[in-house]
């Protein structure tokens, strides 16, 4: 005997239940003809259950990207003219904050790849922000300094960082801000819910 298996899945819309009827379908010619190419019908029913009631709008992947997208969209529009993007930001910040540090450092303290934190660093080299000599220490290795170029990008920058940061909490309350940044902060690290 198959039993049935009720599936309630954690991020489907609160208003919508999954025991709630389905209406009823009525086939047609054109159905017939999508029946042909739709492999819906090998999806088991305890999948399919969770299917019927998914709502991407509540997948909390999907709306982080969404907002990551937004945030960018927001960074871009404001320094268009600069063509500087968040990491490359980031790297100058960290830079001017951390003088001398070689690239793997840097990667750990970006959070970011090692390999795409050196294509970006040849990439900064290359248009005169960021200076990369050899370390005294071992001359096989190299120390990275923010050069003339990225001190005036960050003057440039910096001064209107801030205000593209309330443009993008702006559809926040006030109140609620403090709440959001440390619930970010508990998906990056459950353990603290900080960064460092």
């Amino acid at each position: 005997m198959q039993m049935s298996i009720a599936v309630t899945h954690p991020f489907m819309s609160p208003s919508r239940s999954a025991k709630s009827p389905k209406p009823s379908r009525r086939s047609s010619k054109g159905e017939e003809q999508l029946s042909a190419h739709d492999a819906r019908d090998l999806i088991s029913p305890e999948v399919r259950a969770i299917l019927d009631e998914f709502q991407l709008g509540y997948v909390i992947s999907h709306l982080l990207r969404r907002a990551h997208f937004r945030a960018e969209a927001i960074f871009a529009a404001e320094f268009d003219v600069e063509s500087i993007t968040p990491r490359q930001k980031a790297t100058l910040v960290t830079l001017y904050q951390n003088p001398g540090l070689n690239q793997n450092a840097l990667a750990d303290r970006l959070f970011m790849d090692r390999n795409t934190v050196a294509e970006m660093v040849r990439r900064l080299v290359a248009v005169g922000l960021v200076q990369r000599v050899p370390a005294q220490s071992d001359q096989r290795a190299y120390e990275l300094f923010l050069a003339p170029e990225g001190a005036r990008m960050l003057d440039a920058v910096m001064p209107r960082d801030l205000e593209v940061e309330h443009r993008i909490a702006a559809t926040i309350p006030p109140e609620y801000r403090p709440l959001f940044l440390k619930c970010l902060r508990l998906l990056i690290d459950p353990n603290t819910g900080e960064t460092t």
